[in-house]
């Protein structure tokens, strides 16, 4: 029997996990059925158990790819700073690029899921507060970059990026229940609230 290539295994996971995030935006994660996945990925249940064995598998893996989604959009503005771009600008990109990827991800309607699932699943808290702390950390050293250039002094850089950064599930909560159109000025507003 030939063996199965690793690329051929990872092909088939991501097949799986894209057809229970298309399950998970229509039905939630709790009135998805397996069999509804199963039909969705066109596979067997053997198939899919074979890298899911559970439900709950697929929600953290469909869970943790939003969130890997949310931190590399982040960091992909952030590494786009100079000295003439400032939070606004980071912020602004993060808010512009969310909008693309929800889109193809529904990434808005998956983050609000994974918040509420997260009340309740050990394992998805766990993944959630870890992003968290990614994205401050790397949001606190452009903070402390700007703290440096003699702005934003007076309290500590890791305070303010959660507090900047708590723009984003406020953010995310308009673009899942009001779509784009409803979010379309936020991008702008948040360059106004900080210029430089």
């Amino acid at each position: 029997m030939p063996r199965v290539s690793q690329q051929y295994k990872d092909d088939q996971r991501a097949e799986i996990l894209a057809a229970a995030r298309r399950c998970f935006v229509r039905n939630g994660f709790h009135r998805t059925s397996m069999q509804d996945v199963f039909t969705e990925a066109g596979r067997s249940a053997g198939a899919v158990y074979r890298y899911f064995p559970k439900k709950e598998d697929m929600i953290v893996g469909v869970a943790t790819q939003n969130l890997d989604d949310v931190t590399e959009v982040l960091r992909t503005a952030l590494t786009r700073v100079d000295g003439e771009r400032g939070v606004g600008e980071v912020m602004a990109d993060l808010l512009e690029a969310v909008i693309e990827r929800h889109h193809d991800k529904q990434l808005a309607t998956v983050a609000l899921m994974v918040w509420s699932e997260a009340l309740r699943n050990p394992a998805l808290a766990e993944r959630l507060e870890a992003a968290t702390v990614r994205m401050s950390q790397d949001m606190a050293a452009l903070v402390r970059e700007r703290q440096q250039a003699g702005t934003w002094t007076g309290a500590p850089a890791d305070v303010l990026a959660r507090v900047i950064l708590s723009i984003l599930p406020g953010f995310l909560f308009n673009l899942a229940l009001l779509g784009p159109s409803g979010v379309a000025g936020f991008p702008d507003a948040v360059r106004a609230l900080w210029p430089s």
